[in-house]
């Protein structure tokens, strides 16, 4: 079963009528033979207009982490850098190099 937890909302200024969700997606492999999970990331943006009308712009990334302390870093650094849903890949893949290039400094 998937469970999504709201991790951080993000509202630029106290005047914006736009905020950004960023959550976090737990999915469990296989509850019936281990407690293994693996992690994803979801960055909803809403844009609440003056007339009542709002847009949502959305972006999911299931299975990219296996522990939930790299999850939740994760997400902190995305909402402290106000990552918007159409920037999800793009940040994921730098923040996957940025990893494995102080994997191998360490080595």
């Amino acid at each position: 079963m998937d469970t999504e937890i709201l991790y951080e909302s993000v509202v630029p200024d106290k005047k914006s009528d736009t905020y950004t969700d960023y959550y976090i997606i737990t999915e469990s492999i296989s509850a019936m033979y281990c407690d293994l999970k693996r992690y994803g990331v979801r960055i909803v943006k809403t844009t609440v207009y003056d007339g009542g009308g709002k847009t949502i712009e959305s972006q999911q990334m299931n299975n990219v982490f296996y522990r939930y302390g790299d999850v939740r870093d994760f997400v902190s650094r995305a909402a402290r850098e106000m990552v918007e849903p159409k920037d999800l890949k793009r940040f994921t893949e730098k923040y996957i190099l940025e990893g494995l290039d102080r994997a191998k400094q360490k080595i």
